[in-house]
């Protein structure tokens, strides 16, 4: 006997059909054209805060690079 395949759902444990809600490609259920936007925003969005976070260390950095040399050369730059 062949199993019956149901575009769009899936049988349960107890053998019934329930709809297939996994089916986006985005979980939050908006249209699939709107994923490659929210793509996008996040990728800006962790770009941008990478951005800030190595725009800090590099701040420090310079600032320990500042202190050390002052501190070579009696205080003056």
């Amino acid at each position: 006997m062949e199993e019956e395949i149901r575009e769009g759902f899936y049988k349960d444990k107890y053998g019934c059909w329930q709809e297939d809600r996994r089916q986006s490609g985005d979980r939050r259920g908006h249209p699939p054209e709107s994923f490659e936007h929210e793509h996008r925003r996040r990728r800006v969005a962790r770009r941008r805060a990478d951005r800030e976070r190595q725009d800090f260390d590099h701040r420090l950095m310079i600032d320990e690079a500042l202190d050390e040399f002052a501190g070579e050369h009696g205080g003056h730059l």
